[in-house]
């Protein structure tokens, strides 16, 4: 990696001099074929991550994870889907050694409002040198978030830069999945490296009808605890049986109102 202060750049693999065009930024090198990135301070290798899914596939995993019980029922079933883009996003890629130990972190290279990108887990023999012959570099989003940029976001989430020996700019290969459901409007990607989805919002089940269970829950087991003293104090021939007439009605008690609401709390989740 090196400052770019003129019209010719060094290849950050081999060494070798390029000369570089007017407002070009990706660029191979002339001696080792290595992809090249060039920002407006730096000159960093490029790579690519291939893609492992299709369209179809992606929008399957989208619908497996539609089904999963953090969000509303029947969402995979009733959420229609409206478009589907595909896109290679950029990323920076930062390595870091700390304490021996050799960390990645990731910086998004462009604006994006999934945030959990950053958490993508990528295998360093999944880059691949970007080379345009084999690829489409239209579906390529341009970075806008420059290098410096980055490195300050990686130290403003605690990151000592002074630990970074290796930054690279990737590509990585994005579904983007928009569905509508009741009349609003989601989104989430799917990597298509490794098939996992990614979202910060989607409909999610209502919390109401479990709190509200909640609360009845409580006044039930209070009321039965009264209801089991009150009887006891009945029964008991003495105050020193009161307690264990009470523990004794108040255990089936239990047992028994929990019966509806058991059932109760069973309908909710299958409903909601």
């Amino acid at each position: 990696m090196q400052a770019l202060q003129t019209n010719t750049i060094i290849c950050p693999q081999c060494g070798g001099e390029n000369k570089l065009k007017p407002d070009e930024k990706f660029i191979e090198c002339e001696f080792c074929g290595s992809a090249v990135y060039v920002d407006k301070s730096r000159v960093v290798n490029h790579y690519v991550v291939n893609s492992n899914f299709n369209q179809d596939q992606a929008v399957g995993n989208v619908k497996r994870w539609m089904a999963g019980n953090f969000h509303v029922k029947d969402l995979d079933k009733n959420a229609v889907i409206s478009k589907v883009d595909f896109y290679y996003f950029p990323l920076w890629y930062f390595k870091l050694n700390e304490s021996g130990t050799d960390k990645i972190m990731l910086q998004p290279a462009s604006s994006t409002p999934i945030s959990e990108i950053k958490s993508i887990n990528i295998p360093a023999g999944n880059l691949v040198p970007f080379q345009v012959k084999n690829f489409d570099v239209s579906q390529f989003v341009q970075p806008d978030v420059y290098f410096e940029s980055a490195k300050n976001w990686l130290q403003q989430s605690g990151a000592n830069i002074e630990n970074i020996t290796e930054s690279n700019l990737v590509h990585i290969p994005f579904y983007h999945v928009h569905y509508s459901f009741k009349a609003q409007h989601y989104s989430c990607l799917v990597e298509a490296s490794s098939g996992k989805v990614y979202a910060n919002l989607w409909p999610v089940k209502s919390e109401a009808p479990y709190r509200i269970l909640f609360a009845v829950s409580l006044f039930v087991f209070f009321l039965t605890t009264i209801i089991s003293y009150v009887l006891s104090v009945v029964v008991s021939e003495s105050d020193g049986q009161i307690f264990i007439f009470a523990e004794m009605i108040k255990i089936p008690a239990y047992l028994i109102a929990s019966i509806p609401l058991v059932g109760a709390a069973y309908l909710i989740a299958k409903k909601v």
